[in-house]
């Protein structure tokens, strides 16, 4: 983390807003509550990167009766140890379950911290209504946070994401006319775009179909991304260095189109100069006449989101029913590669609590919590993230008990020693990386109890050894309960995304029929695009060159499925091609064919581009031949 003013305000700022707020929670539900405070405000900070502001009574309710359910769970096992396992078990797998997402970052982690927090601090009977009321308020004010935040946030985090998109593009044509590198600046675009796209996923209404913004804004994804593809191919013949003069002028207009109707008038009037003087030249070369494509596309996108108007921003079409492949299916009909991760890292998590609940509770241990504590940290999804884990949690734990130790021993003051929690509570907002945060965890959790009992001896080897029980359990129960390994997630990732390919093409295929589903195939793509940053993010510790090459023609490949899917709802097709290109996306989407079949097509392709009159349908073909590129290029490697 860069270290400036802002950051050390912002920081600063936070941690006040923390502290006061986990104050407050307790002065009105009470001490034996403030922990629910905690979770909450940690619930807050992790969910506010998505935007759940689409169905807020919905969400809301969800929460409410997550929140219930953890706490009249909690109640129910401080009766019995053995009415708890069972209770722990289901509680744990169904957070854990309901929770971890295939495509998008999981939410597990501050419900499964409350629960055991909650039942950490158990409570009587005559308690037991003001412990529900600070839940359901926790729920409320989870979602009260969300509608003050993310209210807007497809508009005002969308708009930055374009601009910067627009911005990183002419930084981008500046390096390639110095010759210069320019890798850093295209994951920077890549990035960009797939943050925009992850906005437009989660703001679709019932997810499923898209807002009127969301469907704009994501055919500027498109044409930016295309934009980006074309430079990677970009010459030094004449005709290809002076376009990217004229992008740089129109990309400079479109970045202050989104709010300025002088620059959106500029823009279609600096396009318009420019398709006229391409026109005028007679200019054939493939690079100019797709980039004018996509740059006509670009502006026509940004003219519809200017005129668009708040009061319409968030209205979606929904002309058409939701598919069955996009509704909620049980378990059991469920595909293996879209439920397998759930399940493994469910069931474990699930084990792990129950049986470290089971230990602390049989064996009456008092601060049993951290075993439990380190099982729900060190489980996690895949197996080889857990390894590294567990020998992190052991080394934060040592050296943290070690560094209570010796403060404590030369700051003998209570006074002293809440200055130094303190201090360590602010320094977690700097350091992120869990081998180093968790010290500073294990400094807290040691010294906050040391605080009540005066010693902190005992404490430290108390805690070192349970936290070591812990990891050797979650060991075990990663190596022989349901594993679940990076090659597992890759090869389920992987066939996931090719299935969604696939249906994109189908979907493309319909369209040329004369059928085909607006809403789902705009839906598959943003599942391609969560569906690689999941891989990317899996892989970011020892990513590999063939899996980013696959990963890049993948991408393209239904970046143009896309394209071609709108430009034949657009243009539509001569009646006597359309036999000819339904033949050529059938070939496609048979993934058994051969490379030399394949091979044999691409061949046969470009002679019919040659013959077909209609330049519509030439852009067509244009486009399948494009999408038989990357096809063919993504078989010769692997994820």
């Amino acid at each position: 983390m860069k270290l400036n003013k802002k950051t050390i305000v912002t920081n600063t700022v936070l941690f006040i807003i923390i502290i006061g707020f986990v104050m407050a929670f307790g002065a009105v539900f009470g001490t034996e509550n403030i922990l629910i405070g905690v979770s909450t405000i940690t619930a807050m900070l992790m969910l506010l990167e998505r935007d759940l502001t689409s169905h807020p009574i919905g969400n809301t309710m969800k929460f409410i009766a997550l929140n219930l359910f953890i706490g009249l769970a909690a109640f129910l096992a401080g009766f019995n140890v053995w009415l708890a396992v069972p209770i722990n078990f289901i509680v744990m797998f169904v957070v854990s379950y309901s929770l971890l997402f295939n495509l998008k970052n999981p939410l597990y982690f501050p419900f499964s911290l409350q629960y055991l927090f909650v039942l950490a601090v158990p409570v009587a009977t005559d308690q037991l209504p003001l412990r529900l009321a600070s839940l359901v308020f926790g729920a409320l004010a989870i979602m009260g946070v969300q509608m003050l935040v993310n209210k807007n946030k497809m508009t005002k985090s969308g708009d930055k994401k374009v601009q910067a998109v627009c911005t990183a593009l002419i930084e981008k044509i500046r390096l390639l006319q110095k010759e210069e590198s320019h890798e850093e600046i295209t994951k920077q675009i890549a990035d960009e775009i797939s943050g925009l796209r992850s906005m437009i996923y989660d703001k679709r209404e019932e997810n499923y179909y898209l807002t009127e913004e969301g469907r704009l804004k994501l055919n500027i994804s498109v044409a930016l991304e295309k934009i980006d593809i074309l430079l990677e191919g970009v010459s030094k013949e004449d005709a290809q260095q002076e376009i990217l003069e004229d992008v740089i002028n129109c990309l400079q207009l479109a970045t202050d189109s989104l709010h300025d109707k002088k620059a959106m008038e500029a823009l279609e009037e600096s396009f318009e100069h420019m398709l006229h003087k391409y026109k005028a030249e007679h200019n054939h070369n493939v690079l100019v006449l797709r980039m004018l494509h996509h740059m006509d596309f670009l502006k026509e996108s940004l003219a519809e989101l200017l005129e668009l108007g708040k009061e319409k921003s968030s209205v979606g079409k929904k002309l058409q029913q939701i598919p069955k492949k996009f509704q909620k299916m049980t378990i059991s009909e469920t595909p293996s590669h879209t439920n397998s991760i759930k399940l493994s890292y469910a069931v474990r998590m699930a084990v792990g609590i129950s049986l470290t609940g089971f230990i602390t509770d049989f064996f009456e241990l008092t601060e049993g919590r951290w075993m439990m504590f380190t099982v729900l940290s060190v489980i996690i999804p895949l197996y080889e993230q857990s390894q590294k884990k567990m020998r992190d949690r052991i080394f934060a734990t040592v050296m943290g008990a070690i560094a209570v130790t010796v403060l404590f021993m030369i700051f003998q003051s209570n006074t002293a020693r809440s200055i130094l929690l303190m201090t360590a509570g602010y320094l977690m907002n700097y350091i992120k990386v869990y081998r180093y945060s968790t010290i500073l965890v294990t400094f807290s959790a040691i010294g906050a109890a040391a605080l009540v009992t005066g010693t902190t001896e005992i404490l430290t080897l108390e805690r070192i050894v349970l936290v070591v029980v812990g990891v050797v359990l979650a060991l075990l129960i990663n190596k022989f309960i349901l594993p679940y390994k990076l090659e597992d997630a890759n090869r389920d990732l992987s066939s996931m995304y090719e299935d969604t390919i696939h249906e994109m093409l189908v979907e493309a295929n319909e369209k040329v029929k004369g059928k085909g589903n607006y809403h789902a195939v705009k839906n598959l793509l943003l599942i391609t695009n969560m569906i690689e940053d999941r891989l990317k993010l899996n892989n970011q510790e020892v990513p590999s060159g063939e899996g980013i090459t696959w990963l890049t023609n993948q991408r393209r490949a239904a970046s143009t499925i896309y394209e071609l899917f709108g430009w034949i709802q657009k243009h539509g097709l001569q009646e006597s091609n359309v036999s000819a290109i339904s033949s050529s996306l059938q070939i496609l989407m048979d993934r058994s064919a051969e490379g030399l079949t394949l091979e044999q097509e691409m061949s046969a392709m470009k002679e019919k581009i040659k013959m077909t009159p209609r330049i519509e349908d030439r852009m067509v073909l244009s486009m399948i031949l494009e999408v038989m590129e990357e096809t063919k290029a993504s078989r010769l490697v692997k994820m």
